[in-house]
Formats: structure tokens, C-alpha cells, sequence
């Protein structure tokens, strides 16, 4: 289940429709700040991100499940490129079974790829709710309470990356 307008209202116990638009936006905030904190994106859905050059196995940023990459970059003679055959493993991307192409000056790479939960983490749901009915009870203190804070902290600790 992905929260949605109308589960945020009943959240924050609203019954009328005057702040759909203000929910709206504590939604759309309280989302991002869930995928950025677990670098996880919450619906799946096509991510971009920059890399400085190919070296064994790329971290990806975003996850989970990521699949279909595509590497684009620019060669020597001015021509885009680009790269399809990687692989995804786990949280990173491996080179094609051919390896990385030789570049010979470093340049920025543009990657993107598919990833996303297919049905978000009902833990994930509930800190999303949490942090809708903060921003919306709270909307003067300009950051989630401390309370709050801890407790959307602790549900979604399990889905951040482990840091070694």
C-alpha cells in the first residue's frame, strides 16, 4: 500500500477538502524525506544519477530491486555512448561480462536505471503517516517533533544501508 491523499487526511483527521493542496505537499515532503533517509524510493519508477568513471563494482544510490541500467556518456570524438549490457547485483552495478570500456580521460557518466519498491514496507507507509501528521499538527515548528523524529527514525533504520 502507498499512502495517498486520502489516507493522510484520515491522519491527520481532516474531512473536508479546503487542504488538500497543504496535505499534498506534507505528502510529497514526508515522502522525500523517507527516500532520502533509507535510500530507498518508495514507488518504482525510473532513477538518473551522475558517476565520475567506471571502477569494478558501482554503488547505486537508489534501491531497492533496481534493473534495466543504461550507462550514457560522451566518447573522444564527441559522440554519445552507451553501455546496456551491466549488470545489476544486489546494490550495485557490475561492468558487462566484456568489462568497462576504456575511456582514457575521466569523464562524467550518466546512469540511469529502474528501481522501487513494487509495494512499499508498511513500516515505511507508517513513517510517511507519522510525518504527514507532525507537519500537519505542527506546521509552525518548521521540523518534525522530537518524538516524531525518533519514532520515523527507528521505522525505517532496518531499511537504510549498512555502512562498513
Amino acid at each position: 500500500m502507498a499512502v495517498d491523499l486520502a489516507l493522510a487526511k484520515q491522519q491527520c483527521r481532516v474531512l473536508h477538502s479546503r487542504e488538500d493542496v497543504l496535505i499534498t505537499t506534507y505528502l510529497a515532503a514526508a515522502k522525500a524525506w523517507v527516500e532520502q533517509y533509507t535510500g530507498k524510493k518508495l514507488t518504482r519508477g525510473e532513477v538518473a544519477e551522475e558517476i565520475d568513471g567506471f571502477c569494478g563494482g558501482i554503488v547505486l544510490a537508489w534501491g531497492p530491486d533496481g534493473s534495466d541500467p543504461v550507462i550514457t556518456y560522451t566518447d573522444d570524438d564527441g559522440s554519445d555512448q552507451q553501455i546496456a549490457d551491466a549488470r545489476i547485483v544486489g546494490d550495485r552495478l557490475l561492468p558487462p561480462f566484456s568489462g568497462w570500456p576504456y575511456l582514457g580521460v575521466p569523464r562524467a557518466l550518466r546512469l540511469s536505471y529502474t528501481a522501487g519498491f513494487a509495494e512499499t514496507p508498511p513500516d515505511l507507509d507508517a513513517a510517511v503517516l507519522l510525518l504527514v501528521g507532525d507537519f500537519y499538527n505542527n506546521r509552525e515548528a518548521g521540523a518534525a517533533t522530537p518524538a516524531t523524529s525518533a519514532a520515523v527514525e527507528a521505522l525505517c533504520d532496518q531499511h537504510r544501508p549498512v555502512q562498513v
